[in-house]
This record gives structure tokens, sequence and C-alpha cells, in this order.
């Protein structure tokens, strides 16, 4: 029996299913800890399902998982360190009327704050989801909130229109120019600017849709890595012909395989 034999299968195996485009699974690291910049009338155990350290504080390290910036923390002075998080993997939320300032510390810009509308209902699900072939939406296929029934917060429209690595991911369903969800990636990591009231408690507790909307959030990986090939159309002929092929080659080398063992 020669070792070196199989090999050639796994290699054709693995050929044939990189050529056809599949990609292995993403794998989200998972941290301890998640931290709490400024103060919430809601207590962070009441913002996610996952289990997690909860700490108070606005230095994120290698151990955070996600950051969530409320409208009282401390912003000023946090640019370079907060970028560093996010370029090491960490997730930045932001929460009402604070996005635009965590924004302009991270990135030296001067975007005011847009005007203020919503219900204030502490949903941070959006009533409108913008852009759903985003990976976000692909990955968390979470229902909007009702409208009427979502949380309030000052419009992002401006800033997402002025930095193009910046995707309106929700908005208000009475009024889908008004952005209330944005993401940026960063590194290897993840701002989201939400605003929306999610600290406050008028609403308790946050219903299913509203917490699996924070969960992904505080466990997204960001945006996959494009593919370095392209899938394989399954009604052309020609892709699947060379399909064929790779299976034909794969026959082969089995029947040489076995052909040399019997003898």
């Amino acid at each position: 029996m020669r070792p070196s034999r199989p090999s050639v299968a796994v290699a054709l195996i693995a050929a044939l299913f990189a050529w056809s485009g599949a990609a292995p699974a993403q794998q989200c690291s998972v941290r301890p800890n998640l931290m709490l910049c400024g103060s919430s009338d809601r207590p962070l155990s009441g913002l996610h399902a996952a289990p997690y350290n909860e700490v108070s504080g606005c230095s994120p390290d290698g151990n955070t998982q996600a950051m969530l910036v409320t409208r009282n923390a401390t912003i000023a002075g946090n640019g370079a360190a907060w970028l560093a998080y996010l370029n090491a993997g960490g997730r930045i939320i932001t929460e009402y009327s604070n996005s635009a300032n965590v924004y302009n510390e991270l990135y030296g810009t001067a975007y005011p704050d847009g005007s203020q509308a919503g219900a204030c209902y502490d949903s941070p699900m959006p009533s409108a989801k913008l852009n759903l072939a985003n990976a976000f939406w692909v990955q968390n296929n979470i229902p909007p909130t009702p409208s009427g029934s979502e949380g309030c917060g000052y419009d992002l429209a401006a800033l997402v229109a002025g930095e193009p690595t910046v995707t309106a991911l929700g908005a208000r369903a009475s009024d889908t120019a008004f952005v209330n969800f944005a993401i940026r990636p960063q590194g290897a990591g993840t701002l989201f600017l939400l605003e929306g009231d999610w600290q406050d408690t008028d609403t308790v507790p946050l219903d299913a849709n509203n917490l699996a909307f924070l969960d992904a959030l505080i466990a997204a990986c960001g945006s996959p890595k494009a593919r370095n090939v392209a899938a394989v159309p399954v009604g052309d002929p020609f892709a699947l012909a060379g399909v064929a092929g790779l299976l034909a080659l794969l026959g082969a080398g089995f029947a040489r395989l076995r052909r040399r063992r019997a003898g």
C-alpha cells in the first residue's frame, strides 16, 4: 500500500470544492468580556442572551467581545485606542445621539448631528431594513420592529453619504431616507452606528427580535472575505462538464489505487 495515493484523491476533492465556489465557514472569536462605556438604565444583562463577563469602562482590550457606548460616555480622547481595538477585531456599538460623535473621534471628521425622530420605545432593531444583500442581514434575518414602535435617535444619512466605507442598514419605516443604523468594517472589527435609545427602560424587557439584533451586533464577525474563485452556475453546461471532468479524474485515481493493491 502506498500512502501517497490517497492524498491525491484528497487534493482532487479539495480542488473540486474550491473550484465550485464552496467556502469554509467563518469562525467568530469569542471573548469573555462585554464592556459598557458610560451608564445605562437597562443593565447589560437585559441587552444580550449569551454569557459574558459584564464590565464597565471605556478602554477595551483583547478580552472585550464588544463595547457598547451610551449617550453619556466619555468619547473625547479615546479615538486612537478605539481604532486600535477595532483593527484588532473588536466591535463598537453606539447609542442614541452619540453615533456622529464617536465616528468623528475615530476618524477625525466633523459630521454634525442630524435631525431627531423616532417613537422612543427603546427598540434597537430598526423598523425598516436597508441594503438587504449586506452580509449582516444575510447572516441575521431578523424581522424589523413594527412601525411606530422603534427607538429614537439622530439621522445618519449625511454621514453615510459622505463616507463610502459606511453602509446604511436601517431606517424608519415611515421615512426610509432617515438612516438610524449603519455599519463600517474597520480592520478585523466592526463599528456599528446605532441611533436607538436601547439603554432606556420604557420598554421592559426587550422582545426576542430586539435581543436577537443586539446579540448579532455583539457577536458579529464583520464582512465575510470575498471568495477568490467564482461559484459554478448549476445551469452552465461548461461548468458541469468541468465538474464531471474532475470527478472522472478522481475515479481514475481510485481505480489505479485498487489495481496496485490487487497486484
